[in-house]
């Protein structure tokens, strides 16, 4: 077992540089790849606070908010395109070699989540959760608990008609029948409370925002958490595999909960991702540390593939468009759309 650490975001913080560390490196590497150096690597924003000088055309630098990171490319225009128009370097290169850069980071993070997944297994065992019957109830208030009988920690077993009481019981198709049932006529529930197995009548809500209805609880898959260990590579890279692939399972099923209001995704800050890994610490220790790390790399490959504005995958669609459209797009264009979409998101 590994060791408790002291409440103190300095470990947090330290691994959410790293894994922003990976992800820049692995632009870097890339960029390096096709022949050409970075400008500036960086890690944080803001002033700069260390400046480790410039190497091979490239300068490294720590900035003061250590709360993302950026490889730089040159910024100027030198090369000349049939059309007349002068780009950068990086933008003159074709696009496969373009499409490598850019994916760069998502891949270097899923190889580092992968691989350290792998090392854990080998030496120290993974966290993960073993699937069981039934939907969890994660959260009731009290008008819900007077409205239902549901408690925290019961298990949903059947409710109505339909039959819950087999693993993989699948927490949206759940939500849609709920939504369906009668509006303001009484429900039969059947919960497994403390391993006793209860008979309950509730009525639903209707939602004000969809007209549909809804019990008003937290739901989740219901599942055991299990550490998952392996004496050999292969069993360890297996198991990494299973784990690994939950994980991103669990990424699309919060970003499917943000967008459309199921379970209780939501979407993390700066802030609120540093007081996660914080709480991961207190209750694991060091292994609350591995967890984050792990879930962080996964993060920053998941969020950055996404094909929007200002993103990876966003900078990778713009190079997917001008192969469609068989000519480059405006750079300044580009670059007001990006922009505007971060005002969107800030705002």
């Amino acid at each position: 077992a590994l060791p408790a650490l002291p409440d103190q975001p300095l470990e947090v913080l330290s691994a959410l540089a790293l894994a922003i560390i990976c992800h820049e490196g692995g632009h870097f590497l890339c960029l390096r790849s096709i022949g050409l150096p970075a400008e500036e690597f960086a890690i944080g924003f803001g002033p700069e606070v260390i400046n480790f000088g410039r190497k091979d055309g490239t300068e490294f630098v720590v900035r003061a908010l250590p709360i993302g990171g950026y490889v730089r490319f040159q910024d100027e225009k030198s090369v000349k395109l049939e059309d007349g128009s002068m780009v950068t370097e990086f933008d003159a290169r074709s696009a496969p070699e373009r499409l490598w850069v850019l994916a760069g980071g998502v891949l270097a993070n899923v190889a580092v989540a992968w691989s350290s997944l792998v090392l854990g297994v080998l030496n120290f065992g993974v966290p993960t959760r073993d699937p069981l019957p039934g939907i969890r109830i994660e959260a009731v208030d009290e008008a819900a608990f007077t409205r239902t009988g549901l408690k925290a920690e019961d298990v949903l077993l059947k409710i109505g008609s339909l039959d819950l009481n087999f693993i993989g019981a699948d927490v949206r198709s759940t939500v849609d029948y709920i939504s369906k049932l009668p509006q303001g006529r009484a429900v039969e529930m059947i919960v497994d409370r403390a391993g006793e197995e209860l008979q309950l009548n509730g009525t639903t809500v209707t939602d004000p925002n969809t007209g549909l209805q809804r019990l008003g609880v937290m739901i989740d898959a219901n599942s055991v958490k299990i550490i998952a260990k392996a004496t050999s590579f292969g069993d360890a890279a297996g198991v990494a595999t299973d784990v690994f692939t939950r994980l991103v399972d669990d990424q699309f099923k919060s970003l499917q909960g943000v967008l459309t209001g199921v379970g209780s995704a939501e979407i993390l800050g700066p802030v609120g991702i540093v007081q996660q890994g914080e709480e991961l610490v207190q209750s694991e220790g060091l292994l609350g540390i591995f967890i984050f790390f792990v879930t962080i790399n996964l993060n920053l490959a998941f969020i950055n593939a996404l094909p929007l504005p200002a993103l990876d995958g966003g900078k990778a669609l713009f190079v997917f468009a001008e192969q469609v459209l068989g000519r480059r797009l405006d750079e300044r264009k580009k670059q007001d759309i990006e922009l505007a979409f971060v005002l969107l998101v800030l705002l």
